[in-house]
């Protein structure tokens, strides 16, 4: 979740970039609650972002509080710390941005998009890739606002 305090929301309301509601953003965590239940049913590690967390393997769970059509919905993103860290150094001291670990890494959090999609429809979440709300969250998983429709 995006943490936003009232002096924070105030002065942004202020200058013509309301947030949503506080309902809303209550809804979305019951919502990212109720995914991480069932990844977690799935075998998979789970948590709600948070800003003072460190990254954790696993899927990370964020409510999306922007104002726009999908307001209430959550972005879920895979991370393999290990495989990151692997693959930034190989890209960073090689000066190599097609070096083989960043693209082992990156393939992963493909397959994994793909996994956690179909984990999460099987849920009855409405799961699409990232990418079809957001054109920068290549690789991340979108769950549209709203409870699924069996669990």
């Amino acid at each position: 979740m995006k943490y936003r305090d009232p002096e924070n929301r105030a002065e942004a309301e202020a200058h013509g970039h309301p947030f949503t509601s506080e309902e809303n953003v209550a809804a979305g965590h019951e919502l990212a609650a109720q995914v991480c239940r069932e990844l977690h049913r799935a075998g998979i590690p789970a948590y709600v972002m948070r800003p003072e967390a460190t990254t954790q393997p696993g899927a990370g769970v964020e409510v999306d509080d922007s104002q726009d059509g999908y307001v209430g919905g959550l972005y879920i993103r895979w991370s393999a710390p290990g495989l990151a860290e692997a693959g930034i150094k190989a890209v960073t001291e090689r000066r190599d941005p097609a070096a083989p670990e960043w693209k082992h890494h990156a393939e992963v959090v493909l397959l994994m998009q793909t996994a956690l999609i179909g984990i999460l429809r099987l849920a009855g979440f409405s799961a699409v890739p990232a990418e079809d709300v957001d054109d920068i969250a290549k690789g991340d998983v979108y769950i549209h606002a709203g409870t699924p429709t069996s669990s």
